[in-house]
């Protein structure tokens, strides 16, 4: 089989990691490697692709938009507490995120 000019043999196997999926410089040309939470994102695969798409996704989706409405309707001056310099990102977890946080308001 080949993928993006390289050949996989029979007896070789394929590591597929999370934290590279949305790092695609073909998919986000503007800054793969940044956090960049208004950029256009419709080819993320955070929720799957294809078949094996997450049945939960449009329920994800529905709980995030109520959350973060809710959130900075009772909270307007909700805003980050420390530079971006300063958040923890997680390297190390099958799940790429921050290990907190801090906000003010």
């Amino acid at each position: 089989m080949e993928i993006a000019g390289l050949t996989i043999h029979a007896d070789e196997g394929l590591l597929m990691l999370n934290g590279v999926g949305n790092r695609d410089p073909k998919a986000f040309p503007e800054a793969p490697d940044t956090l960049g939470i208004t950029r256009d994102a419709h080819h993320h695969i955070a929720f799957g692709f294809g078949v094996h798409q997450c049945l939960g996704q449009s329920l994800a989706r529905m709980e995030l938009q109520v959350v973060y409405s809710t959130l900075y309707k009772r909270i307007p001056t909700l805003r980050r507490a420390v530079g971006l310099d300063r958040i923890p990102f997680k390297h190390d977890a099958f799940i790429y995120g921050v290990y907190e946080l801090p906000v003010t308001w």
